[in-house]
């Protein structure tokens, strides 16, 4: 008796596709499901530009060149959502002639990542649309800055100081792995930045073992105080004892030049494409040195016991007040405070601390000019920020308590607080009035 066997190679190959697409979705429901209970952060690791060879340099500059061929190819296709890459594509020369090239460098993950990149924009735009907002399009592009690389092992991987990018060859330096360590690398993202080149690694890690390493590295505060902070526009931030923190970075002369002289570069010029280098250099710098005072602030004001702040919409004030925030350090120190939960509490945007008064507890009306306080009750007399900083201190210690530790330090909410706000601003009155008559006495 003879079997015939027509046909079971096209089952078992069937069978192997779909036991594949199963082991797939199963291992990307398992991913979700353990993203839930860890934490996300990104790392820069800066690559060595003076360790790397001149192939690898130019392997480097290729490929973010393929990628600007690739998204254009994309955008040209007139259906970025059916697009596939092929191996050559048709590139525009100075002599507007096509002339067909070929991939070399760009691979075919870092071609679907820059694909999907596409297609996510089309999306995001599409859904700004519909909610009435004004966009724009994605269009063609003269310079791609990121490539996204999916895969930890395959795309790229980490040994000791050393990396591996897909179709780069041989291994580049890089300087930043320690902060890696016991992190669970997910993808990466290589990116063309005025100082080099960078891989931005995306890690997660277990929120337990997160929360333990930020409390064995979070160094105790110094000072036995409890402050409010104001931000504004005049001053950045203004504390509750009256100290002020005004810092502010704004643009070189150099980089001012720079940006005029770049008026009178012709279009499509090498000249125009260094001088756009040397702004953007100028940039980089001068985020460093508002990334260095934010640092700064913060750890001087993080050296308090307990601070209150309210969640102010900075990113809102930008539009409005324009280069006065920009230049200041006023939202990035907001953002590393926000992460000290416990020690940092933030307030409604919504509570009134610039009209209550925090000696009566009564509400004034105060227009924008008027910078100093007066209340029409008691006659209490403040700058305007302070006031609203000492507003928050107690506003804070009595509407928001539980969200301060009961074990920091000496620090104990609203023991001995009586049962209204209005109470709660009497017994700092009478406090303030001890303290300035052992104060006088004292002078004596």
């Amino acid at each position: 008796m003879t079997v015939s066997l027509i046909g079971s190679p096209r089952r078992t190959s069937e069978e192997a596709r779909l036991d594949k697409n199963r082991r797939i979705k199963e291992s990307i429901k398992a991913t979700k499901a353990k993203r839930k209970t860890q934490t996300c952060s990104t790392f820069d690791l800066k690559i060595v530009g003076n360790k790397l060879s001149s192939t690898q340099r130019e392997a480097l500059k290729r490929v973010f060149l393929e990628a600007k061929w690739l998204w254009n190819e994309c955008i040209a296709s007139g259906d970025p959502f059916s697009y596939k890459p092929r191996k050559n594509v048709l590139v525009k020369t100075k002599d507007d002639t096509m002339d067909e090239r070929e991939y070399r460098v760009l691979g075919s993950q870092m071609k679907q990542s820059l694909v999907k990149t596409i297609r996510s924009n089309i999306k995001t735009l599409a859904t700004l649309k519909k909610q009435g907002r004004k966009t724009g399009t994605v269009g063609f592009t003269g310079e791609v800055k990121s490539l996204g690389l999916p895969q930890p092992e395959t795309t790229y991987r980490i040994r000791g100081q050393k990396a591996r990018i897909q179709n780069i060859p041989g291994w580049v330096r890089v300087r930043g792995v320690g902060q890696l360590e016991g992190w669970e690398q997910a993808k990466a993202v290589l990116t063309s930045e005025a100082d080099g080149w960078h891989l931005h690694v995306t890690c997660y890690m277990d929120k337990e073992e997160y929360r333990k390493r930020r409390e064995a590295k979070r160094l105790a505060p110094v000072k036995d105080t409890i402050i409010g902070l104001d931000m504004g526009v005049k001053t950045a931030i203004t504390c509750s004892d009256g100290t002020e923190y005004d810092v502010m970075v704004g643009e070189t002369d150099r980089l001012k030049r720079e940006q005029r002289k770049l008026n009178r570069k012709k279009k499509g010029s090498n000249n125009r494409q260094r001088n756009r280098m040397r702004i953007r250099r100028a940039y980089t710098k001068q985020q460093n040195r508002l990334n260095d005072a934010a640092n700064k602030t913060a750890a001087e004001l993080l050296r308090n016991e307990t601070i209150f702040m309210q969640d102010e919409q900075v990113r809102a004030w930008h539009r409005r007040y324009g280069r006065k925030i920009q230049h200041s350090v006023l939202g990035r120190v907001k953002s590393r405070l926000s992460r000290h939960t416990g020690q940092v509490v933030v307030l409604s945007k919504w509570e009134p601390t610039t009209r209550l008064c925090p000696i009566c507890g009564a509400k004034t009306r105060i227009p924008l000019r008027q910078r100093i306080y007066k209340c029409a009750d008691c006659g209490y007399t403040a700058p305007r920020d302070v006031k609203a900083a000492q507003t928050m201190v107690w506003m804070g210690q009595s509407k928001y308590s539980d969200k301060i530790p009961l074990g920091r330090g000496e620090y104990k909410p609203v023991e001995n607080a009586s049962e209204s706000y209005a109470d709660n601003l009497r017994m700092f009155s009478m406090r303030s009035a001890k303290q300035e008559t052992v104060t006088a006495s004292a002078s004596r």
